[in-house]
């Protein structure tokens, strides 16, 4: 990987980790809430992927690391983490849980597929990242229909 585009990519696989520390960090405050019912099974996969694709993101990092003469991933971001959780404490109900959440993964979304012109002559590398990213978006679409729940029913209070 030649130099420039190297400090490239460092620049976009820590920005990725980084997303999907958020990620860890607001399903597992969304796991805390009450009243996510049904809607807990989804927090917990979307708690549990987050924890799997870094640990995977660090070891595509890793293999790339002593060509780019980085330092670790490393979690210091202790104000992104608050901030993170802050995106939380003022909403209410499932709906604007998957609002917020939602958020999150469309950026984490356009992270991998910024990342894959990054990774052309890795074929295993950017078929981990190619599952990472079609994990996301069906975490994505689901979120969409929990937060179109909320939609559906006020159409229906308001026909009343």
């Amino acid at each position: 990987m030649e130099e420039s585009k190297g400090k490239e990519f460092i620049l976009m696989i820590r920005a990725l980790w980084n997303e999907q520390k958020k990620r860890e960090i607001l399903y597992l405050e969304a796991l805390k809430m009450d009243g996510m019912g049904p809607f807990r099974r989804l927090l917990s996969q979307g708690h549990v992927s987050a924890i799997l694709f870094q640990k995977e993101i660090r070891g595509v990092y890793d293999y790339f690391k002593c060509f780019l003469n980085d330092k670790e991933l490393v979690d210091h971001n202790q104000i992104a983490a608050r901030t993170s959780v802050q995106m939380l404490e003022n909403v209410n109900g499932k709906e604007e849980v998957a609002s917020c959440l939602k958020k999150i993964e469309a950026a984490v979304i356009q992270l991998y597929k910024s990342l894959g012109r990054y990774l052309e002559m890795e074929p295993e590398a950017q078929r981990l990242m190619d599952e990472h990213l079609v994990r996301t978006s069906e975490f994505y679409e689901m979120l969409c229909k929990y937060e179109s729940g909320a939609r559906r029913s006020y159409d229906l209070t308001a026909a009343a």
